[in-house]
């Protein structure tokens, strides 16, 4: 994710928007190639991690626009992996040598003629006495600080696929301040919509959706990080990388966003389209599941107590209101519906129970609470919580209440 310092973004009166770049440009392709390149390299001559700076603080000098350069690298960054890698523990080499070379007296510099002791000397000495070549206890001695890390493994990216990247990560640099955001799909297919809103469960968002324009857009509602007193950083995080599923969209889209900028924390709006060209680096699947999820279904098996589980089917409620439970159940022509919900308040909870038809139960966990109060008893005929794992008899409690 881009940091703010590496934000290249327009702003005109209450609008904001990132400067993209053209992922067809030879010159940016020549750039990112040149980034993608030196982290090659790098793996394959498995450097440390201020090796890699400075050799892409070189590349900087020669470039004009320092921010994209640096911009570019950290979408490589963030594909990388970089460990501490040394023969022996760091921390217990420096305890030793320390320890013995504050025992065995000053050290110069140099060799000379004085006589004393330098540290290859001490180095030597500690070697020595575990039994491993000097050059072992010197690789390990520094090997856990930051700038010595090595990097140890690197998805490198073609160049143009780089600069799309790069593009959409502005996007969801902008995202981490959103207070609020809304995706427009015009006349989308519904496994389009489903997969989306999939995407959004997967994501843990707070979000609602509906229809308009006679039923000719559906319009999704996603409360920003903003809206949250707790976890709000932790859930900015969850909505920008839910940001690309929006890319997979196959007809016209718009998405619109309020977010809080700079210092001032002033409200800007930020307005995408299709139009763009913005490119989504996810597979284009719908059958992303969460671990809770997974952990549910396997604890339910084919049945309990006669209910059989089934994917969650889109429903149109009202007329206007769309919701895609994750999970359909059917005993003997009864039907009820679990929807696992991601971040939460009281007042998202009390809404969404309120949009949401009788037969239609909602599973929150605990730890995603955005406010200090938690789940409120008015609310518990309708509602699970659960800390790690939804409780299968639980959920068979309250479907038994709520089956149509």
């Amino acid at each position: 994710m881009l940091t703010t310092p590496l934000l290249r973004v327009q702003v005109r009166g209450r609008g904001i928007r990132p400067r993209l770049v053209d992922p067809e440009d030879p010159a940016l392709r020549e750039r990112a190639a040149r980034i993608g390149d030196i982290f090659e390299q790098a793996l394959a001559g498995r450097w440390t991690r201020g090796q890699l700076e400075a050799r892409l603080r070189e590349l900087e000098g020669l470039e004009v626009d320092h921010r994209l350069t640096r911009g570019l690298a950290k979408v490589m960054w963030d594909r990388s992996e970089l460990a501490t890698v040394a023969p022996l523990d760091p921390v217990e080499i420096r305890q030793r040598v320390f320890a013995h070379a504050a025992a065995t007296g000053p050290l110069a510099r140099r060799p000379g003629p004085t006589g004393r002791r330098v540290a290859a000397d001490v180095i030597a000495e500690v070697a020595a006495d575990l039994g491993v070549a000097p050059d072992e206890v010197s690789a390990s001695l520094y090997a856990d600080l930051r700038e010595e890390q090595r990097i140890v493994d690197c998805r490198p990216l073609p160049p143009d696929r780089l600069l799309h990247r790069y593009n959409v990560a502005q996007v969801q640099a902008i995202l981490l301040r959103a207070a609020w955001m809304k995706v427009r799909l015009v006349a989308p297919r519904p496994k389009r919509v489903a997969q989306l809103l999939r995407f959004a469960r997967f994501h843990q968002l707070m979000y609602r959706v509906e229809t308009v324009a006679g039923g000719a857009a559906v319009l999704l509602h996603l409360d920003g990080p903003e809206s949250l007193l707790r976890q709000s950083s932790r859930y900015g995080m969850q909505l920008a990388t839910f940001f690309p599923a929006v890319l997979l969209q196959e007809g016209a889209w718009t998405v619109e966003a309020e977010v809080l900028w700079g210092r001032r924390r002033l409200a800007k709006k930020l307005l995408i389209t299709h139009e763009w060209g913005l490119r989504s680096h996810y597979r284009d699947t719908g059958v992303w599941r969460s671990r809770t999820e997974e952990w549910f279904e396997e604890r339910w098996g084919e049945d309990q107590q006669g209910w059989i589980r089934h994917p969650g089917e889109l429903q149109v409620v009202e007329g206007q209101h769309i919701i895609v439970p994750t999970w359909t159940f059917r005993k003997q022509g009864r039907t009820a519906h679990l929807d696992v919900v991601g971040f939460w308040r009281r007042s998202y909870l009390q809404q969404r129970i309120e949009r949401t038809p009788a037969d239609v139960g909602l599973a929150v966990s605990r730890r995603l609470c955005g406010d200090k109060e938690g789940l409120p008893d008015a609310l518990r005929d309708r509602v699970i919580d659960f800390a790690e794992v939804i409780p299968v008899d639980r959920v068979v409690d309250l479907l038994e209440r709520i089956a149509r």
